[in-house]
């Protein structure tokens, strides 16, 4: 038999527990592992899965004039994190990712990043373990969450309406009708209040981040800090700070902008920061997850101690500013900058209108837009425009077709004055050859070019290993959520980048290739 008065008393519990919770939280947080069976595994530097070479300081990768060279892997969240890991297998097979001095990453990018920095001594245990990682998903807690708490509203709402139709038969007890009707505006009103309340202060009902981070640590990271990132390769790891409108970085030493800096340096202590909320940091997607603040225990000053006072950080998905990742590794006055920058990019530009049926729908797409924007301008910049004060730039993106095309886009791109000399001259190109693609001969100097270049980059073994159309198409159908893949759609990320990624680099940056 239903009985009103428990029934209030527990709708007051669950009040009392929501309103205090923030103020308890290691408490709350005992409950969420508790609810979701979130274990803690340390970080152990002497585990094997984490071991690295006393010798961090590895020889940077640099030609005979000492240039470095720089790796982006851009944001798209599963898709992403494995679609980079092609990109990498190239640079091993080419001898070239031993040498890479800096990786700027984003969104899902940072995830396979942070990754290989932790795992770099061994490729192939790391690419194993990372594929075999990248089987599991870390949505399935925010999933669960979410329906706790919509199970709750419509808990407490009833109890309400409940308790509303006691107290209605207590004051009218020969009223049954208005009872009813009472008891169940109640509960609808209750709900209704109760909804607007928790999506207002998401952030706090909500905490997807929070619920993702832990699980980045239990599946990726085992509560590594940037601490114990490796000397070389430098990584970057990029967000987005509403607060200031600019990148916000994470790295071993150092995390935040130069507004968070007094005296040169940064106010935050980064050694002892989580990896895996820096990862956080940079995959929080606007409209699905809670932005990312930092503890006060990681400053080493007040806010108010910085010349511009800014607001604390609140940080979001780095692909808002960048979802290439080039920006840190292309800006002259960036610590990160390097000149030779290979672009691995998971983006598929796939924005559709048909399927804009709704705000969110609108709002997601929008940010799609905007970000897609951004990319053209940037590759534009560093492949259409001329190469005079440039890095060398080589793009390996989700989007192109793996094709005998590439070849002939290079010699496109060297007709119109956009590749570096030193390119075309270790191609063994002259500058006749060049002028004479302007010129009448222009079509049998764009063949001679095709085949002399073909013969550079071995394209007879290269075409014996074009991925079929089936596998490209499988690979730009898969979501950029955080959901487990399937072998089948890594296998097909990871053909496409690899055989893409050594194309464009011994086409754009042959000087890098061990022959």
């Amino acid at each position: 038999m239903f009985r009103p008065i428990f029934c209030a008393k527990i709708f007051c519990y669950i009040i009392y527990f929501r309103i205090f919770a923030n103020s308890f939280q290691e408490e709350y947080s005992y409950v969420v592992r508790l609810i979701f069976n979130i274990k803690s595994t340390k970080y152990n530097r002497n585990s094997p899965i984490y071991k690295r070479s006393s010798t961090t300081n590895l020889k940077k990768a640099m030609d005979n004039k000492g240039k470095k060279i720089g790796l982006a892997l851009s944001g798209g969240g599963y898709r992403a994190a494995a679609y980079h890991i092609g990109s990498l297998r190239a640079l091993h097979r080419l001898g070239i990712l031993d040498k890479v001095d800096v990786i700027s990453s984003v969104s899902g990018g940072s995830i396979t990043a942070a990754y290989y920095a932790l795992h770099k001594d061994n490729y192939e245990d790391f690419e194993e373990g990372f594929i075999k990682r990248l089987s599991k998903g870390v949505l399935w807690s925010s999933y669960i969450y979410l329906v706790v708490a919509v199970c709750l509203l419509f808990a407490m709402s009833v109890a309400m309406g409940h308790l509303i139709g006691f107290l209605t038969r207590v004051f009218f007890p020969n009223e049954f009708i208005l009872t009813g009707i009472f008891a169940t505006l109640g509960a609808v009103i209750t709900f209704f209040i109760l909804l607007v309340l928790f999506l207002k202060y998401s952030f706090v009902t909500l905490p997807t981040s929070n619920f993702i981070s832990r699980l980045y640590n239990k599946v990726f990271f085992k509560e590594a800090s940037l601490g114990d990132l490796p000397d070389s390769p430098v990584l970057c790891i990029n967000s987005t700070n509403v607060a200031t409108q600019l990148p916000f970085y994470f790295s071993k030493t150092t995390m935040g902008e130069y507004a968070y800096r007094v005296g040169g340096k940064s106010i935050f202590d980064a050694t002892h920061f989580s990896i895996a909320k820096a990862v956080m940091a940079s995959s929080c997607v606007p409209y699905g997850f809670t932005p990312i603040t930092i503890d006060k225990k990681y400053l080493r000053e007040e806010y108010d101690s910085c010349p511009n006072k800014p607001e604390a950080p609140k940080l979001i998905d780095g692909g808002v500013y960048d979802n290439q990742g080039a920006h840190k590794l292309s800006q002259n006055k960036s610590r990160f900058h390097t000149d030779f920058i290979i672009v691995s990019d998971a983006g598929n530009s796939a924005i559709s209108a048909a399927g804009t049926t709704n705000i969110f729908n609108l709002a997601m797409q929008t940010i799609n837009l905007m970000m897609e924007r951004i990319k053209k301008m940037q590759r534009a910049d560093n492949l259409y425009e001329s190469y005079v004060g440039k890095e060398h730039c080589a793009y390996v993106p989700l989007e192109w077709d793996c094709s005998e095309r590439l070849v002939q886009g290079f010699v496109d791109n060297l007709k119109n004055g956009n590749i570096h000399p030193d390119v075309w001259q270790a191609h063994a190109i002259t500058e006749e050859e060049i002028g004479s693609l302007k010129g009448s001969q222009s079509t049998s100097a764009n063949e001679a070019i095709v085949m002399k270049l073909k013969q550079a980059i071995n394209w007879d073994t290269l075409a014996q290993q074009i991925p079929q159309k089936e596998s490209e198409d499988l690979a730009r159908s898969i979501g950029t959520n955080l959901t487990a893949l399937s072998s089948k759609k890594i296998e097909s990320l990871i053909k496409h980048s690899s055989w893409l990624a050594e194309v464009q680099i011994r086409l754009y940056m042959p000087m890098l290739v061990n022959h």
